[in-house]
């Protein structure tokens, strides 16, 4: 498992930055993408019912956070020479909180839905019922993927910390505070700080 996590996320370089998207790459994160799609798309024709209805809820919470933040940083990926475009944890927690406010607005609020509704087309329908807020706590499933791939040190991280001149050991805090080796971030600072590629990329290498 720990090798299809690093062949689909990839591995960051400090001269040659990875795409930061390695919390979409995450597999649980592509399973939940693949449940979706085979439930929305299969499943609920043939087996309409709270089920197949719960099984969309559960899987487009813990899945859109990391897309939406993926996506995000695919745009600061095109800027990045003014921006970092890694995740960071305040974009992270800025997407669950998103997501599970537009969910709450979809399946409460009949002109959110009907927008939602419009939006997605292809003969979409929401079913208002409100105990699929019960589903709501599953948004912490992209917390979790998240919480796991700024663990790593997010992609593109090295490469925006130098580029900005920013000092390391706070560029790389919600890393630590994401259960990183405190010693590994310790060494990455001081190699990225003294732009050490070799040692940035041996220590990128070491992840997990």
């Amino acid at each position: 498992m720990e090798r299809l996590r690093r062949a689909l996320r990839g591995t960051d370089r400090a001269a040659v930055p990875a795409l930061p998207v390695g919390e979409a790459m995450h597999p649980l994160a592509l399973v939940l993408g693949g449940v979706l799609v085979v439930n929305d798309w299969v499943l609920k024709q043939r087996y309409p019912g709270a089920v197949t209805g719960k099984l969309s809820d559960i899987a487009g919470l813990g899945f859109a956070p990391v897309v939406l933040t993926s996506a995000i940083d695919l745009v600061r990926h095109a800027l990045r020479r003014w921006l970092d475009p890694s995740l960071t944890a305040r974009r992270l927690a800025l997407a669950c909180v998103a997501t599970a406010l537009g969910f709450a607005s979809i399946k409460l609020c009949a002109p959110c839905r009907a927008l939602f509704v419009a939006l997605i087309g292809h003969g979409a329908a929401v079913d208002p019922d409100w105990t699929d807020l019960l589903c709501l706590p599953c948004v912490l499933i992209a917390w979790w993927i998240g919480r796991d791939e700024l663990r790593r040190v997010p992609l593109g991280r090295p490469a925006a910390i130098h580029r900005r001149a920013v000092p390391a050991t706070p560029a790389l805090a919600d890393v630590a505070r994401a259960g990183a080796d405190p010693a590994r971030v310790e060494r990455l600072a001081a190699a990225i700080d003294a732009w050490d590629v070799g040692a940035i990329d041996a220590l990128l290498r070491s992840e997990g």
